[in-house]
């Protein structure tokens, strides 16, 4: 077929990324906090994250269950994954692209899973554990991990076989193994306490399947889940030390009462 160029637009590839994502009342996402060369098709991947991750945080402070300063944690989360994201973009962009721009002061590639589901989060809203740290990780070595994403197990509910992943919506989400009725417990005392809706599952009560190795539990431990499908806390072990939920809560939802 005969072809007539009736018109050419000429294109600048950008990567860069914002000073901050947050400033008072303001807050920036998607294209306005980081623009993100098209190698790869992150940039809307990432917008969406941005929106996941603050909306849940703005419903609760505007909600009264959490503190304003929950709101800072958007920035702190958000914009070390702004930049990990764009410097990989750009890294494909020379790479496949651009090769004349050249590769000495770029990134080396790393696989899509760790930009797609292994970017960490470490803010105020997350209980690190000793010695961990926010450094990608592959998915599969993830295993449960606060500051990761939630992984998925099949497990049963109700007779229907579903993702773990079907578990998490609105509400905080408590996975506890098959011997920890006492952090359920703990789970209801720190809802009621912080007025905080608290969704529990426990192995081998309302699930069937094997959660514990996929979210690193003990048969006594157990793992909150954030709104967004983050793991907040973890705990491998029974409750009878001197971290509750409610105090855990308290601090994820940087609550001074």
């Amino acid at each position: 077929m005969p072809v007539t160029i009736k018109d050419i637009a000429t294109w600048r590839a950008t990567a860069d990324n914002a000073d901050r994502y947050c400033d008072g009342r303001i807050f920036l996402a998607g294209d306005a906090a980081h623009v993100v060369p098209p190698n790869g098709g992150f940039g809307g991947n990432t917008g969406v994250q941005d929106a996941h991750n603050l909306a849940w945080k703005l419903a609760f402070v505007l909600g009264g269950t959490a503190g304003p300063d929950l709101l800072d944690t958007y920035d702190a989360e958000r914009r070390p994954v702004g930049e990990f994201t764009v410097e990989q973009a750009y890294s494909r962009y020379v790479t496949r692209v651009a090769p004349y721009l050249g590769a000495d002061a770029i990134q080396p590639v790393v696989d899509d899973l760790y930009l797609e589901l292994g970017y960490r989060y470490a803010s105020a809203a997350i209980v690190a554990e000793p010695g961990d740290d926010a450094a990608p990780l592959h998915p599969r070595e993830a295993a449960g991990r606060p500051g990761t994403r939630a992984p998925h197990a099949w497990v049963v509910r109700d007779g229907q076989r579903i993702s773990a992943l079907d578990l998490f919506g609105r509400n905080f989400t408590l996975l506890a193994g098959p011997a920890a009725r006492a952090w359920r417990d703990e789970a209801s005392l720190a809802g009621a306490s912080l007025g905080v809706t608290i969704d529990c599952y426990q192995q081998g009560a309302e699930l069937t399947g094997d959660l514990t190795t996929a979210y690193g539990l003990a048969a006594q431990g157990a793992a909150l889940v954030r709104p967004d499908g983050y793991i907040a806390w973890r705990s491998t072990g029974p409750a009878d030390g001197p971290q509750t939920l409610t105090s855990v809560l308290r601090t994820i939802l940087c609550r001074t009462s």
